[in-house]
């Protein structure tokens, strides 16, 4: 055993040799073991659920933990294999998965692969909220998904799950990870397929920045927001749009199930639209005559206009062609127009609080009433052809 403060435990009787401790929740009252099968000869993962005087009130809610894990087969959920009752409580035995956790992986992920991971999580969650009826996590966060040298991912610890006929019912205590939770988890109102969303995204935003569980607090705005934009505003607009939809705190903004979220973020252009572009050296052909070699910037295709029912849709719509757009009065609060084109828009009278128009185009655009309050207006051009610097 490599925990002096952990004893050891004798499994032996069902038919385990218990290696080491894995984690010890003193809190929760369970220690998570690294054990052989004796009989399969393969290892495996015994958690200990140990209860005391009231806390036996607990066991209903780690019983629901196997009876979740009962009925899930996929392949980024450690498998139910068995579980018994002890004279202090239970214990559950899993598949075991080799990997560290996204907590304590200690190695920085790129772009391309924090893009995987939020794949692979959201296919898990699809498979989840396919359940009849649907499975909500409500603890989804770096420590409780593992990742392998391969860069495999698996969803653990669904202590905390919970399954309804109904949208997942407020109850009457509060359960969950502050800063990872919704809103609506931590008020406790009624969980929808959005929930689960947005603590991915809090966990993505975890990996993008660099910062632990417990300091997701230097992320917040003053308007208790993650603030996405100055912490994650290098990013390709397009995800950096999707990133914040997805953890937006209104679970009617958010996306609406995984699978709205993965068709989304599939369909996301990682390209970064907002840096110049270099001068390119094209040759048309080595001409003997002269050595003539043509010189020229290439032209960036500007994307079709959409409508307005699609910005408010998709909160934004980065690097669209939205000149003459009638946006007059409309609450676009935190929306992201980085490198739109807004030439002789009209936001007269619109809530532009939070909004990113970084690097947009705003010549001749009617502003009169508009709320500008931390609209992130770097690199625009404002109405009258200026760039704001």
């Amino acid at each position: 055993m490599n925990n002096p403060h952990v004893e050891a435990i004798d499994l032996s009787p069902q038919g385990y040799q218990v290696d080491r401790v894995l984690g010890h929740n003193v809190h929760g009252g369970r220690v998570t073991y690294l054990a052989q099968d004796l009989n399969a000869e393969i290892p495996v993962v015994v958690k200990q659920f140990q209860f005391a005087g009231n806390t036996w009130g607990n066991y209903d809610a780690y019983q629901r933990e196997v009876d979740i894990l009962q009925q899930l087969d996929h392949p980024r959920i450690p498998k139910y294999l068995t579980s018994w009752e002890t004279p202090s409580g239970f214990c559950l035995v899993q598949e075991y998965k080799t990997g560290s956790t996204l907590a304590n992986v200690g190695r920085k992920f790129t772009l391309d692969e924090v893009k995987q991971i939020a794949i692979d999580i959201l296919d898990v969650l699809i498979y989840l909220q396919q359940q009849q009826p649907p499975i909500v996590h409500r603890d989804l966060k770096p420590e409780n998904i593992l990742i392998d040298e391969q860069n495999q991912v698996y969803v653990i610890d669904f202590g905390f799950a919970r399954n309804n006929d109904q949208e997942v019912a407020a109850s009457s205590t509060v359960k969950g990870t502050l800063g990872f939770m919704p809103p609506e988890q931590l008020f406790n109102r009624p969980l929808t397929k959005a929930a689960d969303l947005y603590s991915l995204g809090v966990t993505l935003v975890c990996l993008l920045t660099g910062h632990k569980s417990t300091e997701i607090d230097r992320l917040i705005d003053h308007n208790y927001r993650l603030d996405l934009r100055s912490h994650l505003g290098h990013l390709p607009a397009n995800f950096l749009a999707w990133l914040i939809k997805i953890t937006d705190p209104n679970p009617d903004q958010r996306y609406l199930d995984a699978q709205d979220a993965l068709t989304a973020l599939q369909t996301v252009d990682q390209t970064v639209c907002n840096k110049p572009p270099s001068l390119a050296i094209i040759s048309l052909g080595v001409l003997l005559t002269t050595g003539l070699v043509t010189m020229y910037r290439p032209t960036i295709p500007t994307k079709v206009a959409i409508s307005v029912e699609q910005i408010q849709a998709d909160r934004g719509c980065p690097g669209c062609n939205l000149a003459g757009m009638n946006l007059h009065g409309a609450n676009l609060q935190s929306y992201d127009f980085t490198g739109a084109n807004l030439t002789g828009a009209d936001l007269r009278g619109a809530d532009l609080r939070g909004a990113s128009l970084r690097n947009a185009d705003l010549t001749n655009a009617m502003w009169h009433g508009a709320i500008l309050e931390s609209t992130d207006l770097h690199g625009a051009k404002d109405p009258s052809g200026k760039v704001q610097q």
